[in-house]
């Protein structure tokens, strides 16, 4: 049976990024400085914001960075407008550009995103077969951001909403994100909603505890050197598998 909706993760989902380069972004926040009188550079602009980020809870420094349960199992979304906006006035750093431009320009110079492979064909499938589909990620930066994101890689895509976790509180795998989703779809859980996503625990194990069929989607095929989720999920490791999947459901015409 076809699926009434589709719901994906942003991240090694529908979009793919190389490994985030932070001093690159630091770098060209810098750049964009109209005021600097204490001439940070980008190494203490970085240590400032990793100062904020652990006076929230969320990772401090390389290893804590590397380590996924802390910042996986956090419930609530920090917003990095506001992480920002804290680290430059503490620093008395004044931009030439509006903050949430500067949180554009940061993500872009430090983990600029390309369409995963075989997924515009995926996208174009469902709304042939009028399947809605939207988006739901973990992200500290704000939705119109994530928003511009995905449409500059997936131009043609129609997702019918984009739910950012920084504008939503909680994050997954907490199930109020996804009941969220659920809610602007219209439907309930266990109505045939799948899930699209890579993390095995904010994204299939938090789908399958709100009723939603989850795909576990590594598209560089490294399921080995994870930890697997708890739950039965498909695994898919390149598009053109998930397309299989959702034309055997398809009625033949």
């Amino acid at each position: 049976m076809l699926p009434k909706a589709v719901l994906f993760d942003y991240g090694m989902t529908l979009c793919t990024e190389p490994p985030i380069n932070r001093d690159r972004g630091a770098e060209l926040l810098l750049r964009h400085a109209a005021a600097n009188p204490h001439h940070v550079t980008p190494k203490v602009l970085l240590d400032q914001l990793d100062r904020v980020h652990g006076g929230l809870g969320y990772f401090v420094g390389e290893e804590s960075r590397r380590d996924p349960d802390v910042l996986y199992q956090q419930a609530m979304e920090e917003n990095f407008c506001a992480v920002l906006r804290y680290t430059l006035e503490r620093l008395d750093l004044v931009l030439d550009v509006p903050l949430q431009r500067a949180e554009v320009l940061y993500w872009d110079a430090c983990s600029p995103g390309s369409p995963a492979p075989g997924v515009q064909a995926v996208l174009s499938r469902l709304d042939s077969l009028k399947i809605p589909y939207g988006v739901v990620s973990n992200m500290c930066f704000a939705g119109d951001t994530l928003e511009r994101r995905l449409f500059s890689c997936l131009p043609q895509a129609n997702f019918q909403f984009i739910l950012a976790s920084s504008e939503y509180a909680f994050r997954k795998p907490h199930r109020m994100l996804f009941e969220m989703a659920l809610h602007k779809l219209g439907l309930s859980a266990g109505q045939d909603v799948w899930f699209c996503g890579d993390h095995p625990v904010c994204d299939v194990e938090g789908a399958a505890g709100v009723g939603l069929r989850p795909f576990w989607v590594r598209l560089y095929n490294d399921f080995d050197r994870l930890t697997p989720p708890r739950v039965p999920c498909t695994r898919i490791a390149a598009w053109p598998e998930f397309l299989k999947i959702l034309e055997e459901q398809a009625p033949e015409i």
